[in-house]
């Protein structure tokens, strides 16, 4: 089932940061793992996305990045459109995704360049705002939640 959340008031940004995984690729290889997730590398992650330089990355509450417990995924390779994705855990089977409402009803695949060389995402799911991505990852790495000021495709296997 797919549903529209309405973004609303965003509260203060929490100080904790709750990401305990980050690679720079949707994978979990040790050459593009971000070694660094304290404040100042998470604000260092929000400024790539921001400039354009960062075009794929995943972050996890779990230490050794299982998607079982959660992720984020952002990609942009090659394209000005950006896929972003909340996955909650495997037992909610609740996914959270950015969208453009004027591809809703489209089949159309957007033209990114996954970081994992072989996954198509639809262009209803994608966005084009570097800024509302930036803070929805910032947001995220000190909640682990999606960013309450942006409006989300909730998406349920129930």
């Amino acid at each position: 089932m797919e549903e529209i959340i309405k973004k609303r008031e965003v509260p203060p940004l929490p100080q904790e940061i709750l990401i305990k995984y980050g690679n720079w690729e949707f994978n979990t290889s040790d050459d593009t793992q971000i070694k660094d997730l304290s404040d100042t590398g998470v604000k260092d992650i929000v400024e790539k996305i921001r400039s354009g330089i960062c075009e794929s990355l995943y972050l996890s509450p779990n230490e050794d990045g299982e998607i079982d417990f959660g992720f984020l995924q952002l990609e942009c390779g090659g394209s000005n459109r950006i896929f972003l994705q909340i996955g909650e855990s495997y037992e909610k089977e609740t996914s959270w995704a950015c969208f453009d409402p004027d591809y809703l009803d489209s089949d159309e695949e957007a033209p990114i360049e996954a970081s994992d060389g072989q996954s198509v995402f639809p262009m209803a799911c994608t966005m084009q705002d570097r800024e509302l991505a930036a803070k929805c990852v910032e947001w995220y790495a000190h909640t682990c939640e999606p960013y309450p000021g942006m409006d989300w495709l909730k998406q349920t296997n129930q």
